[in-house]
C-alpha cells in the first residue's frame, strides 16, 4: 500500500473521533449558554397555610438579565419553573415583601423597587395581586 493511501486512512480514522468531539463541545457549550439555572428564596403561606407564593431567582447566563420571579402554589403540590406559571418578574435579584390580607388577596413589594417588570398580573387563579 502506498504512503498516500496510509496517510488518507489515518487522516480519515481521526477525523470521525475529532469531528464527534466538536460537536460535544459546542453542544456542551450552547447548552451552558442557554441553560437557565432557577434558585428557591423564599416561601411565604397563606393564612390557612393552603397556598404558598414561592419567590425564586433565575439566572440564564451572560445573554439575559437575571430576574426575580413568583409564583403560587397550593400546598402540597410542587414548585416546577417549567410548569408553575409565575405571576410577576422583574430584573435582577431582589428582596421580596410578601403579605396575605386574605386566601385569596396578597400585596407584593419588592426592595429595592423594580427597575424593569417584565410580567405583572393582577390575579394568579382566585388570587387577587396588590403590588406595592
Amino acid at each position: 500500500m502506498s504512503r498516500r493511501r496510509w496517510i488518507a486512512i489515518a487522516v480519515a480514522a481521526l477525523a470521525v473521533p475529532i469531528g464527534f468531539l466538536c460537536v460535544v463541545l459546542i453542544d456542551s457549550v450552547m447548552q451552558e449558554f442557554g441553560g437557565c439555572r432557577v434558585v428557591r428564596q423564599k416561601l411565604f403561606a397563606s393564612p390557612s397555610g393552603s397556598k404558598l407564593v414561592v419567590v425564586v431567582w433565575k439566572t440564564c447566563g451572560t445573554t439575559v438579565p437575571d430576574s426575580t420571579q413568583a409564583s403560587i402554589v397550593a400546598r402540597g403540590r410542587t414548585f416546577s419553573p417549567e410548569s408553575t406559571p409565575t405571576f410577576v418578574s422583574v430584573r435582577g435579584h431582589l428582596d421580596v415583601v410578601v403579605v396575605w390580607s386574605s386566601e385569596r388577596a396578597v400585596r407584593i413589594g419588592f426592595i429595592p423597587g423594580a427597575d424593569q417588570i417584565y410580567k405583572r398580573d393582577q390575579h394568579a387563579g382566585d388570587v387577587t395581586i396588590n403590588y406595592e
